[in-house]
């Protein structure tokens, strides 16, 4: 089972059954916000539809294949941040997150960004890590520019939005990369 405590008052941890209910009220409180930039959320109507995504990501998991986890912040399920999968043979991964409502600007993400990549980093060996935003996230642009990943090109028409596409902001970090920031920015880059 994968848990890792990031601070006295937040960890991830493994989405696994428990959190079924939990998870499609946050998905359902926070619909309108982020049904603005994430288009997986028409098709969580009920929480069977979250408890096949649960299900997934365990199946997900189980196979080596990547890991979402619930973000959970003073013991409530905040967001889930995950590897969407991973490929093996050229060691990098890509990362996708989103937060409720409720507890945006609390440096969430941020944070649970930092230990997802120093887990890949580290402890998968993986060498490379993307992130993909559409072009007007702004709010969302900003965690991977923070952390140090570097800005690699824009993807056309990337991403089907319900009745359009938008552009994507291709991200990207290395191992030697993150490696190098840890330790120049030992103040800065806290897990």
């Amino acid at each position: 089972m994968f848990k890792y405590d990031i601070n006295e008052n937040t960890y991830l941890k493994l989405l696994d059954l428990n959190d079924v209910d939990e998870l499609f009220t946050l998905t359902d409180r926070s619909r309108e916000t982020l049904r603005e930039w994430l288009p997986f959320v028409d098709d969580v109507r009920t929480v069977e539809d979250t408890e096949k995504f649960v299900r997934n990501a365990m199946h997900q998991y189980a196979n080596n294949n990547g890991i979402q986890a619930g973000i959970y912040y003073e013991g409530k399920l905040a967001g889930v941040i995950g590897y969407h999968q991973v490929n093996w043979q050229h060691r990098w991964t890509s990362i996708g997150y989103w937060l409720g409502n409720d507890f945006v600007g609390k440096g969430l993400v941020t944070n649970s960004m930092k230990a997802f990549i120093d887990y890949a980093f580290s402890y998968l060996k993986l060498n490379r890590i993307e992130v993909r935003v559409a072009v007007g996230n702004i709010r969302s642009r900003t965690i991977p520019k923070v952390l140090g990943f570097n800005e690699e090109g824009r993807l056309r028409d990337a991403e089907w939005l319900y009745d359009h596409h938008v552009d994507q902001v291709v991200y990207g970090l290395t191992a030697a990369e993150w490696k190098k920031l840890k330790s120049t920015n030992e103040n800065t880059i806290v897990l």
